[in-house]
């Protein structure tokens, strides 16, 4: 699912790495934990993997290279904080996510409801912490994509379910959280990042 050697981000050029020397093997059906403080490049990895981050280094994902179009609509997507534009109202995020991915808006409202999301009428600007996790979990799900990859999952028993499914159907799951809990156990591996580095 990815093969990844020697990622490094920059964000700058000519700026200093926020990110080198990672190194991932993800095979259908495991999971993969990156930890670390704030700071120390857990969701820059995400973003190269994903495409979002201009990575250097030897990166396969999904047997494409990162940000392939056709190979995006294979991997489910969960982002940190608030990732929408402000006045739509969640069960329209959701739907809009389902609708681009060719999956219809009833996948959307399967999802809110998998998610448990409390509030999929109000507006995503006033949403709760909790919901906006739900709610990024639910896009992140729709339609069982072969990857998730999932930056500071909450540790809802509706997303330990998620996980678990995926992996169980053959996807593979790759997230990051600088509070862990109970994700390794879950995912099987971790990989621990100070600095932008393995550590």
């Amino acid at each position: 699912m990815i093969r990844a050697r020697a990622i490094e981000v920059r964000y700058q050029r000519g700026g200093a790495l926020a990110v080198a020397g990672v190194n991932i093997d993800l095979r259908p059906g495991a999971g993969l934990l990156i930890t670390g403080d704030r700071g120390s490049g857990k969701s820059s990895v995400l973003r190269a993997i994903l495409g979002l981050a201009g990575p250097g280094g030897d990166i396969t994902v999904l047997g494409a290279r990162p940000g392939d179009p056709p190979t995006l609509r294979r991997i489910g997507w969960a982002p940190q904080a608030w990732p929408f534009a402000f006045g739509l109202r969640a069960r329209e995020v959701v739907r809009m996510v389902a609708e681009l991915g060719g999956h219809g808006a009833a996948a959307g409202d399967r999802a809110i409801e998998e998610m448990a999301v409390e509030a999929p009428g109000a507006r995503v600007e006033s949403l709760e912490m909790e919901d906006v996790r739900r709610v990024c979990m639910a896009c992140a799900t729709i339609g069982e994509p072969d990857l998730l990859v999932l930056d500071d999952p909450w540790e809802f028993p509706e997303t330990t379910a998620a996980i678990r499914s995926a992996m169980d159907r053959g996807a593979a799951v790759l997230a990051a959280s600088s509070d862990p809990g109970g994700l390794p156990a879950l995912l099987g591996a971790s990989i621990h990042l100070v600095d932008g580095a393995p550590g």
